[in-house]
């Protein structure tokens, strides 16, 4: 799987994304993205997924701040609850080292 198609497998489990919008963070054209989908059994999946409404949305799970011990709800792979408990672990990791 190239970079282009990964992309787009990641894009496409989105509800929230249309496949326009997809298309032009992608940059590419119509007809490339219909080729993405012969090509790639899993994107095939995907959109089947999309015309269905069977798509599932990811859920976040409410995680503990690393610096501030406060909940919250992370974006992606967030370990902070924000920028400055972010700046706070940066610079406790370069103490330890």
């Amino acid at each position: 799987m190239n970079i282009r198609e990964s992309a787009a497998s990641l894009l496409l489990r989105s509800p929230h994304l249309s496949v326009s919008h997809i298309m032009n963070l992608l940059d590419i054209s119509d007809s490339e993205f219909r080729t993405l989908i012969v090509q790639n059994a899993h994107i095939a999946k995907l959109m089947e997924s999309r015309r269905a409404g069977t798509l599932k949305a990811l859920k976040s799970e409410p995680r503990e701040c690393n610096s501030c011990g406060e909940w919250f709800l992370p974006y992606a792979s967030a370990r902070q609850c924000s920028d400055e408990c972010t700046r706070v672990a940066l610079l406790a990791d370069r103490k330890l080292r």
